[in-house]
């Protein structure tokens, strides 16, 4: 009877892990993506995770709203290509309809296929030049940063970092990958730009209309400026940011949208 009496005991002493954690204490996530395989890969994977509870799914801005609000989700995990009604970038939409909303941003490519990280004309070129391409410039997930993630991962991540970083997030610390967190500390993203570059607010207005194509004739017609006053801050804007001419200031502005936008913010 002794020996009976013993068995149960052994058997919840044997339990897993997985089956003793109570539902209260999982952490509930909402995953966002635009590409369905892509999203029921990464909640399959999340809910292979004992502490996890993957609460909803969602396949654009507007359902990734709909399910946080209603569900109240610990993390989003949202990748970067999530599509919205307007074309604009999803993140800054959902952030701004849910500000206390604790996001996970993914990256839409990995490091190696990152066009900012890499630029594709780069390739055609070997040794040195290869070697020396721009690590610079705002990429996806510094982008994601300054319009409120709380973390930040690239597709090419292992599974271990997506599981570390949405605990982390959960609990309400950043989960900045390396390369973001070293660029944020590095160049202060989403702390404005202008002490940086040493341009004037109107210097700045008129290098983001230059990264857009206009022509002095048609900015003058946009800031109300006449043309003479537009050729002499290009000839500023030129000077100060190191570069030859309108195109290269142009792509310059294009590369870094952080530097030129209202408050640090992109398209703020």
């Amino acid at each position: 009877m002794s020996t009976s009496r013993a068995r149960p005991k052994a058997r919840a002493a044997s339990r897993p892990a997985s089956a003793r954690t109570s539902r209260s204490a999982r952490i509930r996530v909402v995953v966002a993506d635009g590409q369905a395989i892509d999203r029921h890969a990464l909640a399959s994977l999340l809910r292979g995770q004992p502490d996890f509870e993957v609460a909803g799914e969602a396949a654009n801005s507007a359902e990734a709203i709909e399910r946080c609000a209603s569900l109240r989700p610990a993390v989003l995990v949202l990748t970067l290509n999530l599509p919205t009604d307007t074309g604009d970038s999803a993140l800054p939409v959902i952030h701004a309809a849910l500000p206390g909303l604790r996001i996970l941003a993914v990256s839409e490519r990995g490091v190696a296929n990152c066009l900012v990280l890499n630029p594709p004309a780069r390739s055609r070129l070997s040794g040195a030049a290869q070697a020396a391409r721009c690590s610079a410039g705002n990429d996806c997930l510094q982008l994601a940063m300054a319009h409120g993630a709380l973390g930040t991962l690239r597709r090419s991540a292992e599974p271990a970092a997506l599981f570390s970083a949405v605990r982390a997030v959960a609990t309400g610390q950043a989960s900045y990958e390396p390369r973001t967190g070293m660029a944020f500390g590095r160049d202060g993203i989403g702390a404005g730009g202008n002490g940086n570059l040493g341009l004037s607010i109107r210097e700045m207005d008129v290098a983001v209309l230059l990264s857009e194509g206009q022509s002095n004739k048609e900015i003058s017609n946009v800031l109300t400026i006449s043309e003479p006053t537009v050729k002499k801050h290009v000839g500023q804007i030129l000077r100060k940011l190191n570069v030859q001419d309108r195109l290269q200031a142009g792509l310059f502005v294009a590369r870094h949208p952080l530097l030129f936008s209202r408050n640090g913010r992109a398209g703020g």
